[in-house]
């Protein structure tokens, strides 16, 4: 596999830098436990525990008598000995719908109480272990039920109402759609290559977004028709497309690719695979705006990257009724998330069932 690209190695010093400096706003034996982790867990992951856990001492300091006035980085472990199960349910409802100083409302819904109380229970056995504290009372505290997870909604593929091939099929004329302005028109005809090319691989390999964003030039090889990518686990995987997709990428790298790395702009992006108007790497928020604005256009309704992931997903399986090589395909470390999105019932699957003629 390939040396880290200079993309990745960025991304992760930042997330790094970012990690370590909420590190500092938390007390030291929050910033312990979560430290002790940095050789098994993601910087993004363990960033987003410190913001959880921020959370959990900024409560204290808002409700709690013993911390008023106090830093949350300032409050003792002796102070966490002296919680009990209703402090615990009192931050959950905090956590439900609270404003702030500034008279903005957070609220959170089931699955995001359970996420943010995840790391709070991970410092309570910690603080245990370490003999900071003597129980872990946030341990039996009942978790909020999460709802079981819908099939993914997706572009339909029916017949009578193929959205993906209105999709493509549409790009082909889009120059000439009457629905535009001569402003989009202009914008699109600019950038009409490398959109086409985004779309198609997108619904052509089921790749994320995030994905997408860290594609370099040399990542794609078309002798054998894959690229190369980093997955959510930190992983590299090859990942095939089909001869449709290999046009698309070819004409938009020696068509306008090679037009913005020729030109004069200052600051370009020699590796980056999807470069914006500037030259530059596209966002991931540049790459949603992008899908979303052509599902509009074409389908009448904003479609973000992950329904094309879905439907990408949903086809394989209709196709090869092989979960295992859908998990595969897709990236999924656990096979029981490819199973509750891919393989439970879909409308398609219904219609046949209602058709079914059970006289014979």
């Amino acid at each position: 596999m390939r040396n880290e690209s200079q993309f990745y190695q960025d991304k992760e010093q930042k997330q790094i830098f970012k990690f370590r400096e909420l590190c500092k706003s938390l007390p030291k034996y929050a910033a312990s436990y979560l430290q002790d982790r940095e050789m098994t867990v993601k910087y993004s992951t363990l960033t987003a525990y410190a913001y959880d856990l921020q959370t959990f001492f900024i409560f204290l300091t808002e409700t709690n008598p013993v911390c008023k006035n106090m830093k949350a980085a300032d409050i003792s472990a002796d102070v966490i000995g002296q919680l009990n199960e209703d402090d615990i349910l009192e931050f959950q409802r905090y956590l439900r719908f609270h404003e702030n100083k500034e008279h903005r409302v957070n609220k959170n819904d089931n699955k995001a109480i359970a996420r943010k109380m995840a790391p709070v229970r991970g410092l309570f056995d910690y603080m245990v272990k370490k003999n900071y504290i003597l129980t872990n009372v946030a341990k039996n505290v009942e978790m909020p039920k999460i709802k079981a997870p819908k099939v993914i909604r997706r572009l339909s593929t029916e017949s009578e109402n193929n959205e993906v091939e209105r999709l493509l099929d549409g790009m082909e004329t889009i120059l000439s759609n009457p629905s535009i302005s001569s402003r989009q028109r202009q914008f699109i005809r600019r950038d009409y290559l490398r959109d086409t090319a985004i779309l198609w691989l997108l619904l052509g390999t089921g790749i994320r977004i995030s994905e997408c964003e860290g594609l370099d030039l040399k990542d794609v090889d078309f002798e054998n028709r894959c690229i190369q990518i980093k997955r959510k686990g930190g992983y590299y995987d090859i990942v095939y497309f089909n001869e449709d997709v290999a046009h698309r990428l070819s004409a938009y790298i020696e068509g306008e690719r090679e037009e913005c790395i020729a030109s004069d702009t200052k600051g370009k992006d020699l590796d980056a695979l999807f470069l914006s108007r500037k030259c530059k790497r596209m966002s991931v928020d540049a790459l949603e705006n992008l899908v979303e604005k052509y599902t509009m256009i074409l389908l009448g309704k904003r479609f973000s990257p992950h329904k094309l992931r879905a439907t990408y997903g949903t086809t394989l399986y209709q196709k090869t009724n092989d979960i295992r090589l859908v998990a595969d395909v897709l990236g999924h470390s656990n096979i029981n998330t490819t199973a509750r999105h891919y393989a439970s019932q879909t409308e398609e699957n219904k219609r046949r069932a209602g058709s079914i003629d059970f006289t014979k």
